[in-house]
């Protein structure tokens, strides 16, 4: 009797958390068995990448965002948010692709499946913030110092390098150029 109470208290709460997610804009959740488990489906370098990538936002939006880390999550996703919103959108109007790093061998599998899902939106921009997604998307091993302030090609899209919200919040001098980039951005979105 009380395993049968614990598993319903378990199933709801799991059930309002996934409610909570879709109404906050998640629209994908992945899942791999441990790339250490012998024999898992998820063994194959592009599932495990797959399962690495989630996905939240407007599936058709203009501008994408690429991150390493949480997304919306903790303080540096409050920041995240308030950015967004000073550039104009709500974060479901955007769409952002997070991603966690795994063994640097799986990169390009990695890489491969960031672009595949960033050309499945069509955004005219992708904005990649940090170091991690900007030498990743653009495979490069230049510091994020040189791949900032300018726009680059990716299959199409404009993609522009900044500066990760977790950088901004160890350093508020850096969110007035970080806030310059967003207006570069904005710009790029607005010309014909």
């Amino acid at each position: 009797m009380v395993e049968r109470e614990e598993r319903e208290l378990l199933l709801g709460s799991l059930r309002g958390y996934l409610e909570d997610l879709l109404d906050s804009g998640v629209d994908e959740l992945f899942y791999a068995a441990s790339s250490r488990t012998p024999g898992a489906a998820g063994n194959l370098p592009g599932k495990v990448a797959e399962a690495a990538v989630s996905g939240a936002g407007n599936p058709r939006a203009r501008l994408l965002f690429v991150l390493n880390g949480a997304g919306f999550a903790a303080p540096s996703g409050e920041l995240f948010s308030k950015i967004i919103q000073a550039m104009g959108f709500a974060p479901g109007e955007v769409y952002l692709l997070t991603f966690a790093l795994g063994e640097p061998e799986g990169d390009a599998s990695l890489r491969a499946t960031l672009v595949e899902r960033i050309a499945a939106v069509g955004p005219s921009v992708v904005v990649a913030l940090g170091e991690p997604a900007a030498q990743l998307l653009l495979e490069s091993r230049e510091p994020i110092s040189a791949l900032r302030g300018r726009f680059l090609d990716l299959h199409g899209a404009q993609l522009l390098a900044s500066l990760h919200p977790d950088q901004l919040l160890a350093d508020a001098a850096l969110k007035r150029q970080v806030w310059n980039e967003m207006q570069l951005v904005m710009a790029r979105l607005k010309a014909p």
